[in-house]
């Protein structure tokens, strides 16, 4: 089972690549033919750090599910295959190989992509298939808006992001015992559907809260290879609190023109590449004091409490070496909420699963706890109990810090590393 999503076979389909598990051979026997899940994910290009969490959430959900809880009971001990299609990190290119798999006719749920803007593109090709996708820690709030009956949004969206997020700069404005007008905020965010979405909901927040900013500025995502005119712009606009939405290689690029121009504002980030080991791969030590919003940290107060998240969560670590971080989380979560919609209804048929889906809530699957909400899908097909947290990371991996209901540390002093007085 190790092996299973780390060693892929790749189907050329024209010459787009499916990369799926190695599923069951053809002499299954009758009855025991695996529940086949479709996820998308970017599997290449610049954001293939996303691609890689997915492919170890699937891993350890294959193993969880098909080791541990021995398949699916109601269906006689099936077992649950994951199949990936590789996106890549183009929105642009992400249909086609999308529908070419769907058109194979063989899946019962897609776990979606993490990437908004490419869950926003899969979104009508699910919908015309009649296949329930759920679409992990994709966070722009319009794919729960657009009236699709068949798209599913279990984590916390950017409206419900930007809120917490200036909550916490009043707060660390108390701890530092000024006033959070003196807090000068730059805004800067990756030009595409998340971002543009984190940047409009913080806007709003701002301005309804009377904070100060004082910068605001996009980037576009493949043409950005200098952060140094970006952050010499931050530096001249005096910004002591930087609010990024920025993607691996564009933080790599912000983080190194920061240092090298001696820029240290506090970082609170927008989630995504904030929150995943390659963030500590490139910074070092560094990483240490850089806070940030995401729609799950590995010990928030809902995972850590839940023993079966927790026994998936050791083997992840002990299998892989590093933590849950904040794109395999959700999509780890996604397929547990569809495995319990297939447990309550004992069918693998799509739109039954669809259906249950909108019956489920935390009452009948325990599943949504983990996502710090007693969650359940609302008409739009939105978690309407999902709740973000603020992240710090300490100790070279991020722990949950904000709010006190959900944390599992103290925030420190990003200056110090060392607690408030």
């Amino acid at each position: 089972m190790k092996k299973r999503i780390l060693t892929f076979a790749a189907i050329c389909l024209s010459a787009v690549f499916l990369f799926t598990a190695c599923g069951p051979s053809a002499d299954v026997a009758p009855g025991q033919e695996p529940v086949r899940f479709l996820m998308s994910a970017m599997m290449s290009g610049p954001n293939a750090e996303s691609g890689r969490q997915v492919a170890m959430a699937a891993q350890a959900a294959e193993w969880y599910i098909n080791t541990v809880l021995g398949g699916f009971p109601s269906l006689g001990g099936r077992p649950v295959e994951l199949v990936i299609v590789d996106s890549t990190s183009d929105a642009s290119l992400a249909a086609s190989p999308f529908e070419l798999a769907l058109g194979t006719g063989t899946f019962s749920v897609v776990i979606g992509n993490p990437n908004s803007s490419i869950s926003l593109v899969n979104q009508p090709i699910a919908e015309a298939f009649q296949i329930p996708q759920i679409v992990s820690a994709a966070a722009n709030i319009a794919l729960s808006q657009g009236g699709f009956q068949f798209t599913f949004q279990p984590s916390a969206t950017a409206p419900a992001f930007i809120p917490l997020q200036m909550d916490f700069i009043e707060y660390y404005a108390g701890l530092l015992g000024i006033p959070v007008s003196e807090l000068r905020l730059g805004l800067i965010y990756a030009d595409d559907a998340w971002g543009t979405d984190n940047a409009n909901n913080t806007r709003l927040q701002v301005q309804a809260r009377g904070l100060n900013l004082v910068f605001d500025q996009s980037y576009n995502v493949p043409t950005f290879t200098d952060a140094t005119p970006l952050v010499t712009a931050l530096m001249a606009a005096d910004v002591n609190v930087l609010l990024p939405s920025s993607y691996p290689s564009d933080l790599s690029l912000i983080f190194t023109a920061k240092g090298a121009l001696g820029f240290s504002p506090l970082v609170i980030g927008g989630g995504a590449a904030m929150t995943w080991p390659s963030l500590y791969v490139d910074l070092g030590a560094a990483v240490n004091g850089i806070t940030s919003i995401d729609a799950f940290v590995n010990d928030q107060t809902g995972a850590r409490n839940h023993p079966s998240w927790m026994r998936m969560n050791d083997w992840y670590e002990s299998t892989f070496g590093e933590f849950i971080p904040g794109q395999a989380g959700p999509t780890l979560y996604s397929i547990m909420l569809a495995y319990a919609a297939i447990e309550n209804i004992g069918s693998d048929d799509p739109v039954l699963i669809r259906d249950e889906l909108r019956r489920m809530n935390a009452s009948n699957t325990d599943w949504f706890s983990v996502i710090n909400g007693d969650g359940f899908f609302d008409a739009t097909g939105m978690n309407a109990g999902a709740r973000p947290v603020i992240l710090q990371w300490q100790n070279s991996r991020p722990t949950a810090v904000f709010p006190p209901d959900l944390a599992a540390s103290p925030l420190l002093n990003p200056q110090t590393m060392q607690p408030f007085n």
